[in-house]
């Protein structure tokens, strides 16, 4: 049976570092979300959302459209709804999310959104083909990872994907690759549409 996610990447331990101040200053979500093609009446999908770190500011923006926030590790979904709680949001539904699949009906997105999920995942083929399959025609998804080259901060160099590993991905589950933006230097956002 394969499994696409790797449960033991991210240590919810770690989850402090995720909502960091600092981490703001380096990675604006306002300045990422005017980035993508995001509309206030999508149905969207923050894959990996692991705390609501950016689950939250996307919620706002589509206030009148619905955010599925999905992580695998239920002590992150557990701390995106305590967050969630305090900032009385109703357009959000937090899923658990297997490492197989997406707990989403095909064609119901208009947009999916993955923050530095893609170097944690093994089968990261499935996944995609996974998101794919929930966009619906003309869907967007925005990806964002490390750049694959040596830094103190991210996840180690063999586990980061390189820009162009990343699109070839994005290519072949048949997705059309749309752009590419360096954020801060150290992270890039890719877009594709379906």
């Amino acid at each position: 049976m394969p499994k696409t996610l790797d449960a033991a990447k991210l240590n919810p331990d770690k989850m402090d570092t995720l909502l960091a101040l600092k981490r703001h200053e380096t990675l604006d979500q306002e300045r990422v979300i005017s980035m993508i093609p995001l509309r206030p009446y999508h149905v969207v999908a923050d894959i990996g959302c692991g705390p609501g770190y950016f689950a939250i500011p996307l919620a706002k923006y589509i206030s009148q459209g619905k955010l599925y926030a999905m992580d695998t590790k239920e002590e992150m979904l557990e701390a995106c709804r305590q967050r969630l709680s305090e900032v009385h949001l109703n357009n959000i539904e937090v899923l658990h999310c297997s490492p197989k699949k997406l707990p989403l009906d095909n064609d119901i997105l208009d947009g999916a959104f993955m923050a530095f999920v893609l170097h944690e995942i093994k089968d990261k083929k499935s996944v995609l083909a996974e998101v794919e399959r929930s966009l619906q025609k003309g869907g967007w998804l925005a990806v964002i990872e490390w750049y694959k080259q040596a830094m103190d901060e991210g996840p180690p160099l063999e586990d980061r994907v390189s820009e162009e590993e990343a699109r070839e991905l994005g290519e072949n589950a048949g997705l059309r690759f749309v752009s590419q933006r360096d954020l801060n230097g150290k992270n890039y956002l890719m877009q594709f549409r379906k």
